[in-house]
Formats: structure tokens, sequence, C-alpha cells
């Protein structure tokens, strides 16, 4: 028998939100065997439910963690690892293995105003409630109680050195099914995308972090004889229908054609990133960023600032100075000039970004989650 994990979370998060697809990742990876000598024990989760909102704090301050700590007492674990920081306070006050949290970012924790040319931006919320500011502190406290974090990219890692620096840290990217998204094994049919244009794929949330309406910007800047041939593919959960709004009619104003999609299934996202031309991913900061990379595992060119963790992933040449708006229109333009060179709609996959995004595959980064795993039991030794 192998060491036993017991994995911890709030609630049953889906693998649509980005922290259910982290969890799901890791579950993947401990049930494929690939980490080796390990197994689940058990996950501990609830449903995501409409309790009231005291009934859902008594739950994730109290009973929540009272149930963690009782099973842990019960059943004894390897090792405990709580799959995501926004639920740090379910480190048990007293554990008698390693605990490990797995960070994906700290905007929360360490909210902060980022100036740059298109405008500041905030990262994280600094206005905040008695009741969340009282929540973060727990987490801080939890987190703190850890043996390891868990950090998704190095920037997190570096984020965290820096405001909690007694913590000891591991750097386990989030994992991609490389194989599921290779269009040489796995191309899936074209969606409909309209001939004779540059579809570009947008990836995200609305909120200002992400920075979907510079892109917008970009396009708004180029020649109003060549716009027309630009189409903007926009995925994603709406934040709010106010944002969803505000960014419609951005893009109406500047006379960009905007396809909105919303959130979409996982085969549908896989078509679009196979097929168009690009992903643009302009974000501001971020944990890891994983539509990067499953962009890149897709074939898909990527264009990123370099701000972020986004830009630990792909080439220099896919890189581009943060927020510079005639940067971005060239490589836009150049992308544009190179369809109509080519003569076809189909573009070929690029095989350099696949290769690049095999390093994110569950084989790989399984090897990571095992020596995370052994450096939090030395740790507790």
């Amino acid at each position: 028998m192998g060491k036993r994990a017991l994995l911890v979370r709030g609630g049953a998060l889906p693998t649509s939100s980005g922290f259910g697809r982290a969890h799901h990742a890791t579950v993947q990876r401990l049930k494929s065997g690939l980490v080796s000598g390990w197994e689940i024990l058990k996950e501990i989760d609830h449903k995501i439910d409409d309790a009231g909102p005291l009934k859902r704090l008594r739950r994730r301050w109290f009973s929540h963690p009272s149930i963690v700590q009782k099973i842990a007492n019960q059943q004894q674990p390897d090792l405990i690892h709580i799959t995501d920081q926004e639920q740090a306070h379910l480190v048990p006050k007293h554990a008698n293995c390693p605990v490990v949290v797995t960070v994906h970012d700290l905007f929360l924790f360490d909210p902060t105003e980022m100036q740059t040319s298109w405008g500041s931006i905030k990262i994280g919320d600094r206005k905040t409630g008695i009741v969340r500011r009282m929540d973060l502190q727990r987490l801080k406290k939890g987190l703190r109680r850890a043996d390891l974090a868990i950090c998704i990219s190095q920037a997190t890692a570096d984020h965290l050195s820096r405001l909690i620096p007694e913590i000891p840290t591991a750097i386990v990217p989030n994992s991609v099914d490389v194989d599921a998204r290779d269009p040489r094994k796995n191309l899936r049919s074209r969606p409909h995308l309209t001939e004779d244009s540059l579809h570009l794929l947008i990836v995200g949330s609305e909120d200002r972090r992400k920075a979907l309406g510079f892109v917008l910007d970009v396009i708004g800047e180029i020649d109003s004889d060549v716009r027309p041939q630009i189409v903007v593919h926009k995925v994603g959960a709406e934040s709010d229908s106010f944002a969803e709004k505000r960014l419609k009619d951005h893009a109406s104003r500047l006379d960009v054609n905007l396809t909105w999609h919303g959130k979409v299934e996982e085969e549908d996202l896989i078509a679009l990133e196979q097929h168009c031309d690009a992903l643009l991913f302009p974000s501001a900061a971020e944990g890891f960023g994983l539509p990067v990379v499953e962009a890149m595992a897709s074939g898909c060119p990527v264009l990123v600032n370099d701000l972020g963790a986004q830009n630990e992933h792909p080439p220099p040449s896919c890189i581009l100075p943060p927020f510079d708006i005639s940067s971005w229109k060239d490589a836009i333009l150049k992308m544009n000039q190179e369809r109509i060179a080519r003569g076809s709609t189909n573009r070929s996959p690029r095989i350099d970004l696949i290769e690049s995004a095999s390093s994110y595959s569950i084989e790989s980064i399984s090897s990571f989650h095992n020596d995370a795993y052994a450096a939090a039991i030395e740790l507790k030794k």
C-alpha cells in the first residue's frame, strides 16, 4: 500500500472554474498512479448550495474545519493536501502529518494597483468588508500553519516569499492533457469561423486585470480598411451583465468585430484553439495563465504581455512589451499578412508550441508533485 493523501477543499467547484480545474488535475495525477507511491485516502468537500450567508459562514469557519480535523484524526493520513489558498483556514491546528496548501495566486491576500501605459489596474480588492477581512486573517494564519506551500508558478512562489517568507515553497505547475488538445492526434472540426478573416481568441472574465478591453483598443488602432478582416472571439463565464455590456459597447464604438461566446464546453474551446489564428492574453497579472498553455497544446499561436506568470510559458517571440499598443498592433498585422500570404483559412499548428506545452503534461508535472510531497515529509521530521 502506498502513502495516503487526504485531499481537502471547500465547495465542490466544477472544472469550469480555475480552482475546480486545478483540483481535478491534482486528483487525476494521483489516481493515475504517476505520483509514485501515493494514493488518495479521501476527498473532503461539500456541495455548492444556496444556503444563506450566515449558514455558509458557520460552515466555512466552524463546521467544515471541524470535519477536516476529525477525519484527519480518525484516518491518520500520511499527508493532508488543501488544494487552494482560499481554503487555507482548513489547515488543522493539530496535525500529525505534513500539511501542504496549493497557492494559485495572492491577489486577494496582497492587493495592489499597477500603473501601466493603458491606465491603472487593480490587482485584487483593497476595499473589503469586516467579515472578509476576518476571513483573510484566518486564511493567513492557516497558511502559516502549513508545512509547505505548493505554488503553481515561479511568479506565485516569488510573491509568497515576499509576503510570508517563513513558509517553504515548492513549484508544481498546473498540468494539461496535452494529447487531448494536440491537433495531430485529436483534430476537432472547424467551428463556424468566417472565411477571409483573422480570428483571434481571448479567454477570461471581464475583470479589468484580464485587460480584454486592451485587445479591443489595439484593434481599434488598426486602419479601417484592415479592421473588418479581424474577428475577436471572447470565451469565458461572464463576471456580470454590466461588464459584458461595457465591453460589447466598447467594441461597437471602436468598430471591432466581437463574437461573444461566453461559457463554452471544453470541446468547443479546444476547437476554437485549434482553428483560431491566435490566442491573445494581455492579462496584467496571473497566478499561472492556464489558457496560454492550453492554447499552446492545441498548436495555437499565442501573444502575451511580459507580466504575471503567463510569460513563463511561451517562447520569447510570443511575449510582447506590456500594454504597448504599437507592438501588439504590429504583431496582429503580421499575423493577418501571413494569413493572406498562405491563401488559406487553415493555418498549420505550431509544433514548437505543442512541444513547449508538453512540459506541462500530466506525466511531467507528476514528478514535481511527487517531489513536493517528499519535501513536505522531510520538513515535518
